[in-house]
């Protein structure tokens, strides 16, 4: 899609710094941070402020699954950081489904790991901050992008001709029917750990997302939408049954894929996206005491423009990469106001490095989300959130959306911020010498 954009030169003017001239989009600007400070109501639960920090993998647990001493301490620090809602990353459910040999995965066997870790971040929290975080789980089956043992070990929704010359291992109706069981036991193991509530992830080609573009795939998951949603659903009433209903029921959904394929979720002819399915699902979610969603969209393994737009070290993102936050707003804002019953978190801010808090109070203030959720953000400046609600926001320390931590992620090392880290910056160096 072309499209036309303007970028305002300051947006200490109270302006909107981004707009599509053929088409109302902008990114919205508030100079009152302090509205970063609402408190979100969830259930039972109260959020001491709308920030929240994302899911990101940190490929630094014990081959058990079980949280490592580093693990903790990157969680302590996020803690301390003083975000209301602290969304741990994706936890596999099994080991085939693992995304990397150092993910973590909850057991029985390691239980009093995950007790261990959910009371550390709590008490860092209450320690420096004063209040006691929501923390939430994430619970994932890595599909196409298991790599168990460090080599990839695909397990497919479907043979997609746009992106492999010849299937993959497809995993059988009678695989996908174990699976319910799996997240139903790994949904309860993280409430006895102490977390306040579980994800259902589905989301950036995972899985549970990649079923809901199974298109050609025949037999009970794949076709129709009833078909290709069927895998969420049963995840979904499966794992909330096992939880009370004074935990948080959450989900963190895919509502447009955005690839250049017919086996593309959400999908429109005018380069932003059908929400019709996502609120078919996200309606399944609320059927069965949903309070709680994370929207995103795309896939940082297939088209991370899409769900972590890009910005050149310290330069003023490019035009498209403000039309992808755009669309990641809009897309959660029309959610918001299709389903006001739920609380809503939406993602990309870091993109807009020194600029995102401002964006982040204006979208709080139009009612836009419930929380804005700052991921690779959290990475480099995991005190972001104390320093916004205390005045004392520093531009020098933000995210520089280098894709650094992406990087590493997908070379199998430990992942965190390379820029403003020594630790995770000795490893990228580290990796780099490797590779001559």
């Amino acid at each position: 899609m072309n499209n036309t954009y303007k970028l305002y030169g300051s947006v200490l003017k109270g302006t909107p710094f981004a707009e599509i001239t053929n088409g109302e989009a902008y990114i919205p600007y508030s100079e009152d941070l302090s509205v970063l400070g609402t408190k979100v109501n969830i259930g039972k639960f109260i959020s001491s402020n709308s920030i929240e920090y994302q899911p990101m993998e940190g490929q630094d647990a014990l081959t058990d699954g079980s949280p490592s001493p580093q693990t903790i301490a990157r969680y302590t620090s996020l803690a301390k950081g003083g975000a209301g809602l602290i969304w741990v990353e994706a936890v596999s459910v099994c080991e085939e489904g693992k995304s990397n040999p150092y993910q973590l995965q909850i057991t029985e066997k390691n239980l009093d790991s995950f007790k261990t870790l959910v009371q550390a971040i709590k008490s860092a929290c209450i320690e420096e901050n004063g209040f006691e975080p929501i923390v939430i789980i994430q619970l994932n089956h890595s599909g196409r992008y298991s790599k168990p043992t460090g080599v990839p070990a695909p397990i497919t929704a479907y043979f997609n001709t746009d992106i492999e010359n010849e299937p993959k291992r497809i995993i059988t109706d009678d695989e996908l029917k174990a699976l319910p069981e799996l997240f139903s036991k790994a949904s309860k193991l993280s409430i006895l750990a102490g977390f306040d509530g579980i994800d259902i992830k589905a989301c950036h080609g995972y899985l549970a997302s990649e079923l809901l573009s199974a298109f050609d795939r025949a037999g009970i998951y794949g076709g129709s939408f009833e078909n290709r949603s069927r895998l969420f659903k049963e995840l979904i009433e499966a794992s909330f049954s096992e939880i009370s209903l004074d935990n948080i029921r959450a989900a963190r959904i895919n509502v447009f894929d955005g690839y250049d394929s017919k086996y593309s979720f959400g999908q429109s002819k005018n380069g932003l996206y059908d929400l019709s399915e996502a609120n078919m699902l996200i309606d399944i979610i609320k059927k069965n005491g949903g309070k709680l969603l994370n929207v995103t969209m795309g896939s940082p393994y297939r088209n991370p423009d899409v769900s972590r737009p890009y910005r050149n070290g310290l330069d003023k993102p490019k035009s498209d990469a403000i039309f992808a936050l755009y669309r990641l707003w809009n897309g959660a804002k029309e959610i918001k106001r299709k389903h006001p019953d739920l609380k809503i978190v939406n993602t990309g801010v870091s993109l807009l490095g020194a600029l995102s808090p401002y964006a982040a109070a204006g979208a709080v203030t139009e009612g836009m989300t419930d929380f804005v959720g700052f991921g690779r953000m959290s990475f480099a400046y995991p005190d972001l959130a104390r320093d916004i609600l205390t005045n004392k926001f520093d531009s020098k320390k933000v995210c520089v959306a280098c894709s650094g931590c992406s990087t590493l992620k997908k070379n199998v090392l430990p992942s965190g911020c390379i820029i403003r880290n020594d630790y995770y910056k000795k490893v990228f160096q580290n990796f780099k010498k490797e590779q001559g």
